[in-house]
């Protein structure tokens, strides 16, 4: 799990410092193309300290490095469907939406109001308010705390959705399929919460001294990030499981 958490960190301070130095050097315009790549770069960085883990990086000689690094980009996105993705896709939105369908029961039950009163008469207009989570508990502190709540449920669910379903690098299916959905839940009640992190973030980084805007971008790539660790976190678990069954089962052998 180490490596998990540290490629994750250098990621992490992949991004921070793109924001710096583009920032610094007004290359904002350059950054913001640079940053769909630092998810990638998670899933490579992990691959390279597994290998270094594993003792299998080994030093090749140049004219096999084109070779090699095209074999390792095939095997990397191997078994990353588009099917599986639409599929990682509509199970993080269905645990988004069946999370918000649970808070409206209980704000409905909680207030004693109507689904006609808070909604109006369903109808298309109501489908598309769904859609776009326009609810009526969102209002103030209390509905971004909800969001978050859902936004972290969600990231979770997936990655323990893909990590004990894939049978590619859960890390890299976690991050397509992370940013699929991200970008779609921007268009969403999500952009409260990812402007409101946005922010946060720019208010401490001021309260410390640093004149940094993070930007919109860097948010969505941190939720990015999230769904590649938690694949990655829970792929590692799995396998783990299946390597004590194993060792548990080779026990019962020889014992008999």
């Amino acid at each position: 799990m180490g490596n998990l958490f540290l490629s994750f960190t250098i990621a992490i301070g992949g991004a921070i410092g793109l924001v710096t130095l583009s920032r610094v050097f007004d290359l904002e315009t350059y950054s913001s193309r640079v940053f769909p790549l630092i998810p990638i770069l998670y899933a490579i960085i992990y691959e390279v300290l597994e290998r270094r883990k594993t003792g299998k990086s080994q030093t090749i000689p140049p004219s096999q490095a084109r070779e090699e690094m095209r074999a390792g980009a095939k095997a990397l996105f191997k078994n990353i469907t588009p099917g599986r993705i639409i599929t990682d896709v509509a199970v993080s939105f269905a645990i988004k939406f069946s999370a918000e369908t649970l808070l409206v029961a209980l704000f409905i039950s909680t207030t004693g109001q109507s689904f006609e009163s808070l909604y109006g008469n369903f109808g298309v207009d109501t489908v598309g308010r769904l859609l776009r989570g326009d609810h009526p508990w969102l209002m103030g502190t209390d509905g971004l705390i909800l969001l978050g709540l859902i936004a972290l449920l969600t990231s979770i669910g997936t990655g323990l959705w893909i990590g004990n379903t894939t049978q590619g690098q859960a890390i890299l299916e976690g991050v397509v399929a992370g940013a699929a959905v991200t970008f779609i839940t921007a268009m969403t009640n999500m952009l409260m919460l990812y402007r409101r992190i946005e922010e946060a973030a720019n208010q401490m980084a001021a309260s410390f001294g640093y004149g940094i805007h993070v930007g919109f971008a860097a948010v969505l790539l941190v939720q990015v990030l999230l769904y590649g660790l938690w694949s990655g976190v829970a792929q590692k678990s799995k396998e783990k499981k299946a390597l004590r069954a194993e060792v548990r089962k080779s026990a019962k052998k020889q014992k008999k």
